[in-house]
């Protein structure tokens, strides 16, 4: 028996001289009209405006942002089709951005007004291209049509649907596991060590599973279901796991959120870094006050929102440079479960990553379409008062892909450039205390902020995440060389694959450039690797090395699925936030004395920025809650090992006592199980320095344990020679 081979132009997509497969599932689709769907948002944006409970408004202005202000441009300007999954979204999360934080800037400050402006002008939009070409809304609904879905002929239901199911079983598996998961009582070695952990690794190689076979038999709408089934297994774990947001960091920006709210500004030059990168915190506000839903809700589901923006934006991406929907579809899956890297959590960072790999799509559409280009300004002007590094990498790959033709017009690249230094001379005051530059060594800064380790799991982790980064690096460099030996273009994939590695030769930005490095990296990795695993999958070549091309795509993929998974979540226990823990705090923070301090060992569990009254307490003394570990030692210190073996000496424990209280009028010493597990996991300071501490605050009069339960424990001192002075902000 022989087997007949078909001709591959792309990995997975047939050439004009084959025919396509009778398996090629088609999709329902019709005559798409973007004027229907900016009418559709602003319908449901006017809703949100409504007396409806507020989950119900949150979702209708979520629906809003991801389809309203996007469609109502794109209405007018005819851009690559293969762009609009990703590009619809990303504009009208791009406008959303700009009008909030213009309307901020301008003492314009009115959030449901802003809402309603914005749906007036998208449903004028629609409006408008009705009476201009004589449509209705009507008419839309009987020009739809179905293509005939069709499968192979003679084959079994389960044959047939058998990624389906596997990604159905995921599903299943999932829900029967995320009952038993652990909190804060998790492994050291991470959530898949602990409970019923193990079984979300089962269906992430469910997940891989499901999608191979999909690609193997051509199926796109069940490839599709596998990317989102992994979405469900990896990101919405941390929402139905948990009762509030992962991270101490988490709250930091929900108390930017909740100062715009309460003051409706921004807040003082001075408190942080935020006053200056602020467009975040004030969409999010604006959000909030439109819908009334708390912003710890927003908080909890943010991180799922973003990996589907992502996936559409990796999808988008692989297919305006001419790649199959297969081998589209494959690249998201891919950034999916490569991407360890915790920082799709409620976070400039993550809505800035998202902005600019939506920016990335329409710069490799420019070529076929000009107009793509001039969008692009518009959605990296969102990014630029987002956050402070994303967009000096973005600018920088559009540079390289303007000055090498792959993106048109060329000058776009020099208006994103002006607008970025215009901003950074703008805030130089605010960007100097930390540096604009940290180093010429790519080596240095290439280095973790975390040089240290207690435990073994700790070695773990790092080895299994650095192994798994350098892979998917490498491996998207062969596959770059291995497409263009076959007269592939890879340069714009080059590009966006590993541009971001220019930051190294001058920014560490505090032992995290890194982790940005490999962030920013996934979109163009995924999309080189995607072609390779879709060619091993269609068995290209024979025998021998037809088996093994095979083989090593399983097996590859689906090792990389679960090092990925165990990535993200391997810091479970010391990441993990409890109701308690975070009414508490906001118990202790809510109008505190602006000469209150909170000390911990270490940062875990009891997160001391949860509202408002933070940027006071900042603006009076801006380490009021820096932990002890930073006042000892920077984490580069040559004598760290020497500092570890000693603290605490009876010194230390002297100093402590009379350091905390000093120029304070009440003063906190806070130990959590998250704290002291951070401790012993990094090897912070020797193994029974958590308990040398405690037992010297308990022996000493001046403190007074306030709360106590399990290894959370809050210790109280007053001085009462001091009035208080309350800073009595308005509410």
């Amino acid at each position: 028996m022989t087997a007949t081979l078909e001709p591959i132009v792309d990995a997975g997509k047939p050439s004009r001289m084959s025919t396509p497969p009778p398996m090629w599932h088609r999709l329902p689709a019709g005559q798409f009209r973007l004027a229907d769907l900016a009418a559709v948002g602003a319908a449901v944006g006017a809703i949100a405006l409504m007396d409806l409970p507020s989950t119900m408004r949150a979702v209708c202005l979520a629906v809003f942002m991801a389809i309203g202000p996007g469609a109502a441009v794109l209405t007018w300007v005819r851009i690559p089709r293969p762009a609009l999954p990703s590009s619809v979204p990303v504009l009208g999360a791009a406008i959303i951005t700009l009008v909030a934080i213009v309307a901020m800037w301008s003492y314009r400050w009115r959030p449901p007004d802003i809402l309603w402006v914005e749906v007036v002008a998208v449903a004028a939009s629609s409006a408008f291209w009705y009476y201009r070409t004589g449509n209705t809304v009507m008419a839309a609904g009987r020009q739809w049509r179905r293509r005939t879905v069709v499968g192979p002929a003679r084959r079994s239901f389960v044959r047939q649907n058998l990624s389906l199911l596997l990604s159905g079983l995921a599903i299943a598996v999932w829900v029967a596991a995320v009952p038993g998961l652990p909190g804060v009582d998790a492994s050291y070695y991470g959530l898949l060590f602990s409970g019923t952990g193990p079984l979300l690794a089962v269906c992430i190689v469910l997940c891989s599973s499901a999608l191979l076979v999909a690609v193997r038999g051509r199926q796109l709408l069940p490839a599709a279901v596998a990317v989102g089934a992994a979405i469900t297994v990896a990101r919405v774990t941390t929402v139905v796991a948990t009762e509030v947001p992962l991270y101490d960091w988490t709250y930091k920006h929900l108390a930017v959120v909740d100062y715009i709210m309460v003051h409706g500004r921004i807040a003082p030059d001075g408190t942080d870094i935020y006053a200056q990168w602020s467009a975040f915190f004030v969409t999010w506000a604006w959000f909030c006050e439109v819908t009334g839903i708390p912003a710890i809700t927003v908080a909890h589901v943010f991180a799922p929102v973003m990996h589907v923006l992502i996936a559409l934006a990796v999808y988008s991406a692989a297919r305006v440079i001419g790649r199959s929907r297969r081998t589209a579809v494959t690249a998201a899956f891919i950034a999916e479960i490569t991407n360890w890297v915790g920082q799709d959590y409620f976070s400039p960072q993550a809505w800035s990553v998202v902005l600019v790999f939506g920016m990335l799509v329409l710069l490799l559409a420019s070529p076929r379409s000009p107009a793509c280009g001039v969008l692009a300004i518009g959605v990296f002007a969102a990014t630029v008062p987002t956050h402070q590094l994303t967009p000096f990498w973005a600018v920088g790959a559009a540079c390289l892909l303007c000055a090498l033709k792959a993106a048109r017009p060329r000058w776009v690249a020099l208006v994103m450039a002006a607008i970025a230094a215009a901003y950074l001379v703008l805030n130089l005051e605010a960007v100097l205390p930390y540096g604009l530059l940290s180093g010429g060594s790519p080596l240095s800064n290439a280095t973790s902020n975390i040089l240290t380790s207690g435990l073994p799991a700790k070695d773990f982790t790092s080895a299994v995440v650095r192994v798994l980064s350098i892979l998917v690096v490498l491996t998207a460099f062969a596959c770059a060389v291995w497409s263009r030996r076959r007269k592939r273009p890879v340069l714009a994939l080059g590009i966006v694959a590993f541009s971001s590695f220019g930051l190294l030769l001058g920014q560490s930005y505090g032992g995290e450039a890194i982790f940005r490095v490999y962030l920013y990296s996934l979109l163009g990795c995924a999309i080189l690797i995607a072609p390779a695993v879709v060619a091993a999958m269609d068995g290209v070549g024979g025998g021998v090395r037809r088996v093994l091309a095979r083989a090593v795509a399983v097996i590859g993929l689906t090792g990389v699925a679960v090092a990925g998974l165990h990535g993200y979540v391997a810091l479970w226990p010391l990441i993990f936030e409890t109701r308690a823990q975070v009414d508490l705090m906001e118990t202790l923070t809510r109008d505190a004395d602006i000469r209150t301090r909170f000390v911990m060992l270490r940062l875990g569990g009891m997160p001391s920025r949860v509202n408002a009254d933070y940027a006071e307490l900042t603006r009076f003394n801006p380490y009021y809650d820096e932990p002890v570990s930073y006042d000892l030692w920077d984490g580069r210190d040559p004598n760290l090992p020497q500092l570890k073996a000693t603290f605490p000496s009876e010194d230390d424990l002297r100093t402590l006592n009379d350091d905390v209280t000093d120029g304070v009028y009440t003063a906190y010493v806070i130990f959590s199980e998250q704290s002291n597990k951070a401790i012993r996991y990094y090897g912070d300071f020797r193994p029974d320095a958590v308990g040398l501490v405690q037992d010297a605050i308990r022996r000493s009069p001046k403190w007074t344990l306030v709360h106590e339960h399990g290894e959370t424990a809050v210790f109280r001192s007053v001085n009462e020679y001091w009035a208080p002075h309350n800073h009595g902000g308005e509410r």
